[in-house]
């Protein structure tokens, strides 16, 4: 079969599944037997935070020795939120009537007696600060392992700058799954920006390994848009690539190398990492990690990508919410085009693990 042919064929199957939804709808169900970032690190403190994650609240906080605690953010006596309360040593009290909790969970103290009712505990969730990430496990407990965090060693490495910050949006994760894996938006969306024609009309190419999706595309002689221009200081038109692994359901990592047009060496490249946490079935914490490995000791580069990165994550915000409000039930009809493959195929990955985790 001729690479077009086979091209076409793979093109009509895709709008075809598409049109009649089987396996490509925007999923919303949760999947809590994954590792999701629940915070940057400098959010958590010795005063308790509360976050929503997969619509279960969440009070997480320091203990004395730096580490970090994760306990359901309902105190079982009377329901009241434990991220209301104080820490004392390592153990959360309740700010309401005094119950105190250790960071597993358990109940070390009421008021006024001796003897801890035994169902007097809170769930307690396993957390790992790694690099400006603060990862918590909503699933069985039994089934997390450090080792399946998704890559993110950049935003560890000091030979490489790195700057974070986060938003929430009012629209559900798969629908900031989708906007991430077609880049296509950059051209109408962030024109201002990072956007320029190349990118909507350059092809892209995907790969499925495991439970990673993979999609490039790679650019030659294109313009420079504003966001690297001003970073790297590169006029003319250049060599830009952008290669995407998704980590499903949650963790997304864009590798961009720009470089002047024709130049064969290293160019200048940056990772840019999105953690996809779901906070309720129509809401979504986006946390993100930006990484370069040029101008690394230049305060004013990062100041510049930090506020242009801040613009692009807003007007992102804006499509989203604006999408999820005419998108009520999640049935609103779409016919999908070729750079529409990555995101099918995260798609129909998630909805596969929803289905196993059904079953």
């Amino acid at each position: 079969m001729q690479p077009e042919t086979a091209l076409r064929e793979a093109a009509t199957g895709i709008v075809a599944a598409a049109r009649t939804g089987s396996r490509t709808g925007i999923p919303d169900d949760f999947l809590p037997d994954h590792w999701y970032v629940a915070a940057l690190g400098h959010e958590i403190s010795r005063t308790p935070v509360r976050r929503v994650i997969l619509d279960q609240p969440v009070a997480l906080y320091r203990i004395q020795d730096g580490g970090i605690a994760a306990l359901y953010d309902r105190c079982p006596h009377r329901s009241y939120p434990l991220s209301r309360g104080e820490v004392r040593g390592d153990a959360l009290v309740c700010g309401y009537h005094g119950f105190t909790f250790e960071p597993s969970g358990a109940c070390v103290s009421v008021p006024g007696q001796a003897n801890v009712p035994r169902a007097a505990c809170v769930r307690s969730y396993p957390v790992v600060e790694s690099g400006p990430f603060v990862w918590i496990w909503m699933g069985d407990p039994g089934k997390a392992d450090a080792s399946d965090i998704p890559d993110h060693r950049w935003a560890c490495d000091p030979a490489w700058t790195t700057f974070t910050n986060s938003a929430t949006v009012g629209c559900r994760y798969g629908m900031l799954i989708d906007n991430l894996l077609d880049l296509s938006h950059e051209t109408y969306i962030h024109r201002a920006t990072i956007g320029t024609p190349d990118v909507a009309q350059t092809p892209i190419a995907t790969e499925v390994d495991g439970l990673t999706v993979k999609v490039s595309r790679q650019m030659r002689n294109a313009q420079c848009p504003p966001f690297y221009a001003k970073a790297t200081g590169i006029d003319g038109t250049i060599d830009r690539s952008q290669d995407i692994a998704f980590s499903v359901p949650a963790f997304y990592v864009l590798s961009v190398r720009i470089a002047a047009a024709g130049d064969p060496g290293p160019g200048c490249n940056v990772k840019i990492m999105y953690a996809i946490t779901p906070e309720t079935k129509r809401s979504t914490h986006d946390f993100w990690a930006l990484s370069r490995d040029f101008a690394t000791d230049q305060d004013r580069v990062t100041q510049t990508m930090g506020q242009i990165q801040d613009a692009i994550v807003a007007e992102d915000v804006v499509a989203l919410e604006a999408l999820e409000a005419d998108y009520p039930d999640g049935r609103v009809p779409e016919v999908s085009i070729n750079v529409d493959r990555g995101a099918l195929q995260a798609r129909r990955l998630i909805h596969d693990l929803i289905r196993t985790q059904s079953a």
